[in-house]
């Protein structure tokens, strides 16, 4: 069992090296992109880029568009997580509402075919999470403390290990986003070919509170002398950890794509987004709470003790992120528009690497996660369907959509993939301005290990949990065109 010394020196080096190959490829995955048309088609648009949004999903579509634009949209998202530990179900729903884009389009006047410009900022992976769970726990965690304290205690070790309420709150708000340039030419009447150059932003806040209560005596102890005669009664009641990590995200990314048009109804695209080192800057801090009571017998008389500790810190390190490959088709008849889009990314060639002020007695830390990864991970082909249907000479364009996201993780249940339905609304409101809502709903499931904190070389059962996590979100946005 651990000690409070012991303990405390395995979670500040934890803390150290905060992220897992696990958490590395939970931070990057599922990149939802950005668009209210492509979102509420399933994300079927790398073959449709037909407005700002191309800037993302496929640049060689920004030289479709021949008059200027303005773009900008909302998105508020709703999660719903069922977590069940040790038979015990709980549930939490929470709501976030953010801010989701704004760009500008710009086509050079141009004798014949296409150049055109365009830049703006996206949020395009959202980090909003929130899991809670609790259960009466029986089994030991391999917990104890070396008690110090004013009535004599000099580092007498006593478990505090099973049989208590036990609490764990999880919770992440952030998001990763991109300032974008990008531009496009048409290399012939039926190819187009453009390019992104995007700066990475962001930032997310995370916090884990943990806590074990007492609430039946369990843990206590009749404290004797040498000679074995009572001295005192030993009863702990808490023991509380919170955790909480702010991370600022930046990196430099580059795609290109191109879309090509064979005939007037049917549309080929392709993009790839080219490897980037994403930079995390962490500052992270650590603070847990013991606390227990003693009743003296000879005093009759029982003193409470809080132990609390706190510790700060900060760390760097980057994540070598894997090539993205798209390809999209679209066909459009009368006022039907049907689309098809496929995203492939290898996950077995993602890496975590040093950064220049990472201390160097990190690297093998660094080295052992990476040689995890492909031992893990395994590529993931995820594909999208979209159809609109135009009303009223396209005055109103009802659209619908399907997303599924195979999970990167090998050997694991299929109810982990994710899984997206999609609905939407075009309006166009003047000659110009088009209004176009989204609504998408997700879900999938997972059995997740939560390792106890000071379980540094994974021997100690985690905290199983089944979760199952539900996804909705409406958004809407403008496109002023002139």
């Amino acid at each position: 069992m651990l000690n409070r010394i012991l303990l405390l020196i395995l979670t500040i080096a934890a803390f150290s090296f905060a992220q897992t190959a696990e958490e590395a490829v939970d931070l990057t995955e599922n990149e939802q992109g950005f668009g209210i048309k492509a979102a509420a088609l399933g994300n079927a648009f790398t073959g449709i880029a037909d407005d700002y949004s191309a800037i993302y999903w496929n640049p060689g579509g920004l030289a479709q568009i021949h008059q200027q634009q303005i773009y900008g949209s909302l998105n508020h998202i709703q999660l719903k997580t069922d977590a069940t530990y040790l038979d015990n179900k709980t549930r939490v729903d929470q709501g976030f509402t953010k801010f989701q884009s704004f760009g500008y389009v710009y086509p050079f006047p141009t004798r014949r075919g296409s150049l055109v410009l365009a830049l703006g900022y996206q949020r395009v992976r959202d980090l909003n999470s929130i899991t809670q769970f609790n259960g009466y726990n029986t089994t030991s965690n391999d917990l104890a403390f070396s008690i110090y304290n004013d009535l004599g205690y000099n580092g007498l070790t006593l478990a505090f290990d099973r049989d208590f309420e036990l609490s764990q709150d999880i919770k992440q708000e952030g998001h990763i986003a991109q300032w974008s340039v990008g531009a496009a030419i048409d290399l012939s009447p039926t190819f187009s070919a453009g390019l992104t150059f995007n700066l990475i932003g962001g930032g997310s806040d995370y916090r884990l509170k943990y806590s074990q209560l007492d609430t039946q005596g369990k843990n206590s102890y009749d404290i004797t002398d040498s000679l074995g005669n009572p001295l005192d009664e030993f009863y702990y009641d808490s023991y509380k950890i919170e955790e909480m990590v702010s991370t600022d995200y930046s990196g430099v990314e580059f795609k290109a794509g191109g879309i090509w048009h064979p005939n007037k109804n049917l549309k080929v695209g392709g993009s790839i987004t080219f490897p980037m080192n994403l930079s995390l800057d962490e500052t992270w801090n650590y603070s847990d709470d013991l606390q227990y009571d003693i009743h003296v017998l000879a005093e009759d008389q029982t003193y409470r003790y809080d132990d609390p500790y706190d510790s700060t810190g900060t760390f760097s390190y980057e994540i070598k992120m894997p090539f993205k490959f798209d390809l999209g088709l679209s066909y459009s008849i009368k006022n039907l528009l049907m689309a098809a889009s496929m995203r492939y990314v290898d996950w077995t060639q993602l890496q975590l690497k040093e950064a220049d002020n990472t201390p160097s007695y990190y690297a093998t830390m660094f080295t052992e996660q990476n040689d995890r990864v492909p031992m893990l991970f395994r590529p993931v082909l995820s594909y999208s369907f979209g159809a609109q249907y135009g009303l009223f000479n396209n005055t109103i364009q009802l659209r619908g959509g399907y997303r599924y996201v195979p999970t990167p993780y090998k050997d694991v249940s299929k109810k982990a993939d994710k899984t997206y339905y999609t609905a939407g609304v075009g309006l166009k409101v003047s000659e110009g301005t088009v209004i176009d809502v989204a609504l998408i709903h997700g879900f999938y499931e997972a059995k997740e290990y939560y390792r106890y904190d000071w379980d540094n070389d994974n021997t100690i059962p985690p905290m199983v949990v089944w979760e199952k996590h539900q996804i909705n979100k409406f958004q809407i946005g403008i496109q002023m065109s002139f």
